[in-house]
């Protein structure tokens, strides 16, 4: 084998091992998530730590600043804010590194909220209001929601309750659309400790029991834990004791189980009042003592000073930078200038000769390139237009002759031989001529919608919509299509999910799917229309139970090459059409197995 050979299966090697490695990075990153997500705070450190180690070595920053970001979490959690702390800022400065502003805002959020437990509230405002100029900056809305809400903590610690009632307020009822369950589920909690405060304790219940419900449909123990102490110490208040000694130790096992130490004290707290209100003082006594040994784990003054010294490290590597930039630039613009000074005559000289010939051949070049631009728009206009009619003639070829011709045999029968029917057969040919009406009804409305579609005016009109009301009117119009057949139509969309688009285009498109589900599915069957919000999108899934799509015809389902004439597919051509022009995507859900299952997502951003 030559040199240069080996030196190419070389790098090829080299780069395929990184892609492989990179993907387990990714892959290891979204195991470490899940580990926190179920409180499982050892095994994420040890997974996140893993990954440290694999993006140092490959050097993607990136990944650094996510691993590190990771292990800053678990620590926080737990209530070990010093070495979260110090994570924190080693992935602030991996971000900086790579650019990502997303991730330093996020960073930044972090950061200010571990200088706010630990009560250092100048740092945390500063902190804090970097992270939301930075999601401003993006137009984030998402991250502006979390950083509100944590602004609204910052105001509550202050004792400033109506600054952040006013936050907490503004996320349920501006950010809903943008801020994710987790977020809406902490900014009640907020609003519960508010009210709490201001002796609205009716309001405060409220708030808890609906911040509860959601991170029971999360599944996130740390925030039931950190609910079920906040209604411990609201039934304090209500002088409803033994109620609160209840959640206070449901609030206390979770903590336990999670290693919470800050919700393990708040527990104690809430069982020491509760029993001393009751009279049992050996019981308050014992978690005072439990209160003070698991205090002094949490504030000591070496992590006060590590707080600080963290931070000032930080800046100053900051500043170093700045300086040594300054210094380069200054550099760069002294030699520069000399360069200018020596070069500025002979370029004098001779730009006085060619400027004349210059201008004259651009004035020339610039005529040329306009007409060109012109002809070569014209050509694909008129290509567009050529293809768009061939594509139309060819359909209505397709898609409207083998309806037409059924509907006509069934007639001429009826019509040459009526007395040679039974009625039995009579209601069966009318049957099939109801049919064949309704199929060529449907490639006709079809190729009219997507013959509109392709003028250059028909373009979507976005507006506010109510996603329930239009999926109750699109089940409404293929009720009878359904009844016909005995199809369950099974609907599960929030009454109050709102969608920025089109209605018109929309209720194409999911005409269509319900069409072709309802089409494809077996008598007695049933379909599942779903819709749920994920994060900044919206996702619409159209499921059957049908007899599927072959697997040969998959790649090419929503191409031109797809249309036949015994099922025209022209509906789902409409429908990627249409989705696209709503800068949305389809999708073929390729994991089911059983029948269909069509998935619409549509960014809210």
């Amino acid at each position: 084998m030559s040199a240069s050979l080996l030196f190419i299966f070389t790098a090829a090697a080299a780069t395929a091992k990184g892609i492989i490695s990179i993907a387990s990075i990714d892959s290891s990153i979204l195991i470490a998530k899940q580990y926190l997500k179920d409180a499982n705070y050892a095994n994420a450190i040890i997974q996140y730590r893993s990954c440290l180690r694999e993006a140092k070595e490959l050097k993607k920053i990136g990944l650094v600043g996510a691993a590190y970001a990771g292990i800053g979490i678990a620590y926080d959690r737990q209530g070990i804010y010093d070495i979260a702390l110090k994570n924190y800022f080693e992935a602030l400065r991996a971000f900086e590194a790579d650019g990502n502003i997303k991730k330093q805002a996020g960073t930044f959020k972090n950061i200010g909220n571990v200088y706010r437990t630990v009560k250092s509230y100048d740092k945390s405002y500063n902190f804090l209001n970097l992270s939301f100029q930075k999601f401003s900056s993006i137009k984030d809305s998402t991250g502006l929601a979390n950083v509100t809400n944590d602004i609204g903590l910052l105001n509550m610690d202050r004792g400033n309750n109506d600054k952040a009632i006013s936050s907490f307020l503004k996320i349920i009822q501006v950010y809903s659309k943008h801020a994710i369950p987790e977020v809406i589920a902490y900014a009640n909690n907020n609003l519960g400790l508010c009210y709490t405060n201001n002796g609205r304790y009716r309001e405060a219940e409220k708030h808890y029991s609906h911040a509860l419900q959601l991170m029971q449909q999360l599944k996130d123990d740390y925030g039931q834990a950190l609910i079920l102490t906040n209604l411990g110490d609201l039934l304090n208040k209500k002088q409803l004791y033994k109620q609160s000694v209840q959640y206070s130790e449901k609030g206390l096992a979770m903590s336990r189980r999670i290693g919470s130490k800050e919700l393990i004290a708040s527990a104690y707290d809430n069982l020491a009042t509760s029993f001393r209100k009751q009279g049992n003082y050996s019981r308050s006594n014992s978690y005072l003592n439990s209160l003070l040994k698991i205090k002094d784990t949490i504030f000591k003054e070496e992590s006060t000073k590590s707080y600080a010294e963290m931070e000032s490290g930080f800046q100053n590597e900051r500043k170093q930078k700045e300086i040594l930039l300054l210094k380069q630039d200054n550099l760069l613009k002294t030699l520069d200038l000399a360069f200018q000074q020596k070069t500025k005559y002979l370029l004098l000289i001779g730009l006085s000769i060619v400027s004349a010939f210059l201008i004259l051949l651009f004035r020339n070049n610039k005529i040329k390139r306009q007409l060109n631009n012109e002809l070569n728009s014209l050509n694909e206009k008129l290509q567009e237009a050529n293809q768009s009619k061939t594509k139309l003639l060819g359909i209505i070829s397709h898609d409207l002759r083998s309806p037409v011709s059924s509907l006509f045999s069934y007639l001429a029968v009826l019509k040459n031989n009526p007395s040679r029917l039974s009625e039995t057969e009579k209601v069966s040919h009318n049957n099939k001529i109801a049919l064949a009406a309704e199929g060529l009804l449907e490639a006709m409305e079809d190729v009219l919608v997507w013959s509109k579609s392709q003028m250059e005016a028909f373009n979507p009109v976005e507006e506010e919509v109510l996603l329930n009301a239009v999926l109750d009117e699109v089940i409404k119009l293929n009720e009878t299509a359904a009844l016909n057949k005995d199809i369950k139509i099974s609907k599960a969309c929030p009454k109050d999910l709102w969608i920025a688009t089109d209605p018109n285009f929309l209720k194409i498109i999911i005409r269509n799917l319900l069409s072709n589900a309802i089409k494809f599915s077996p008598e007695h069957g049933e379909i599942y229309l779903t819709a749920l919000q994920q994060g900044a999108n919206i996702n619409l899934i159209v499921k059957d139970l049908g007899c599927g799509i072959p697997s040969d015809q998959i790649p090419n389902l929503f191409e031109w090459n797809s249309i036949r004439s015994d099922s025209s597919g022209l509906g789902l051509k409409l429908v990627k059409e249409f989705t696209e022009k709503l800068k949305g995507s389809v999708t073929l859900n390729p994991e089911n197995q059983e029948g269909a299952e069509f998935v619409l997502s549509f960014n809210q951003t």
